[in-house]
């Protein structure tokens, strides 16, 4: 009995072993179930987010249409396809032009499940009615969004977070050529936003960039433009904080169809329709502490321009703010535009002559125009010098809703 002793033992410890193997496969098993599942979710939560986008482009005014949708057949990838998705927008008395994407798939990597990827085709259709054709062509295209996980569970009305758009060597072709009209070089686009922040947080944040913007040099020719036709580089930055941001902030929503008595034609009648629209939720932002900040640099021709400064409201809402520009070459960027326009020589002289009293010396010897501007009640000042009366802003009341009786 003793000699069967030693060989229990590994019997015992191979029992155990595989005991082990058992539960580490069935372990493996529903981590696979699990994973699947998940996935199969992520895939039916694309095509509903698409749907809801369709039936809110829809609702807007837009005409939508598409071919043939699926879902993703790959397990490492969360998938929702869409073919020959063709958006038009709403008709408000001009041709308004289609929008014409092959194909475009919503994707969802399972290490960032709260990102979605938008992946649009490197070649656009644009057709406007009985007019022209043109392509739009990217090298490269990236579109990704991120979401807010617990605002997305509970079917939040604003989950989205961040916004990101970027794109290289964008060209507009005239349809079924070469021929380009407008090029940009680079663009970059990082937009994000907190629907519950307060007063002193960041409501909205918008930063772009673009480079090489060129127009065609037929274009430059026929309509005699200054510079070559072409935009060194453009930045922007947007900071926008306070409670009741207004609604213009959810970036990414379909422009909202015109009300039938618009006249659409009369752009300065589309503007005050807009701030007819948009001016109360404004006056609200206002009156809860809305402020904000911003930047601008812009590389034209021989000038290099920088404006920075800050923006909000006083206790009877109306605008107040502080900003610092700086330009270099501004003597020659408007002895470039005299020479191209001479008609307008004299008001270009005269323009000159009012920055005359802000032009330093800059870094490379040549002028600087420096100035700091400040409006409080009504007046702005340059330098501390009173430049101008502002006249008192008129916030529009909100349009009454409409109610409708049944007879």
């Amino acid at each position: 009995m003793r000699r069967d002793q030693p060989y229990g033992r590994p019997s015992i410890a191979r029992r155990g072993s595989r005991t082990a193997a058992r539960s580490l496969i069935v372990l493996i098993i529903v981590l696979i179930v699990a994973y699947l599942a998940a996935w199969w979710y992520a895939e039916g939560r694309l095509e509903a987010a698409f749907r809801q986008q369709e039936a809110a482009f829809r609702k807007a005014g837009w005409t939508v249409t598409h071919g043939a949708t699926a879902r993703g057949t790959s397990p490492l990838l969360a998938r929702f396809s869409v073919a020959d998705l063709t958006l038009t927008p709403p008709d408000r008395g001009m041709p308004s032009p289609s929008i014409a994407f092959p194909n475009v798939d919503l994707d969802v990597h399972p290490g960032s499940p709260f990102t979605l990827d938008v992946g649009l085709p490197l070649a656009w259709t644009v057709a406007i009615p009985a007019g022209p054709t043109f392509t739009i062509r990217f090298a490269t295209l990236r579109s990704s969004y991120r979401f807010d996980p617990n605002a997305l569970f509970h079917d939040a009305p604003d989950p989205l977070r961040t916004a990101d758009v970027s794109f290289t060597d964008m060209r507009v072709d005239s349809g079924g050529t070469n021929f380009t009209l407008v090029s940009i070089k680079a663009l970059t686009v990082h937009g994000s936003r907190d629907p519950a922040a307060g007063k002193t947080a960041t409501a909205l944040s918008i930063h772009e960039n673009i480079e090489g913007l060129a127009l065609s040099p037929i274009f430059v020719t026929l309509g005699n433009l200054p510079f070559d036709g072409k935009l060194a580089s453009l930045a922007f930055d947007l900071n926008l904080s306070g409670p009741q941001i207004p609604a213009f902030s959810e970036f990414g929503q379909p422009l909202t169809a015109p009300r039938p008595n618009d006249e659409a034609a009369d752009p300065l009648q589309s503007l005050q329709t807009l701030w007819q629209a948009l001016g109360p939720q404004v006056h609200d932002w206002a009156k809860a502490g809305g402020h904000g900040t911003y930047k601008i640099a812009l590389a034209l021709g021989p000038l290099d321009a920088h404006d920075s400064g800050d923006f909000g409201f006083d206790p009877q809402t109306q605008p107040v703010g502080h900003s610092t520009l700086t330009a270099d070459g501004l003597d020659r960027f408007f002895g470039d535009l005299g020479t191209v326009y001479p008609d307008a020589v004299g008001m270009i002289s005269t323009i000159a002559a009012e920055t005359a009293p802000y032009m330093t010396k800059g870094p490379k010897g040549g002028q600087r125009f420096k100035a700091g501007f400040a409006l409080a009640g009504g007046v702005l000042t340059a330098n501390g010098k009173k430049v101008a009366n502002v006249p008192k802003l008129d916030w529009p009341r909100p349009v009454p809703a409409m109610t409708h009786q049944t007879h």
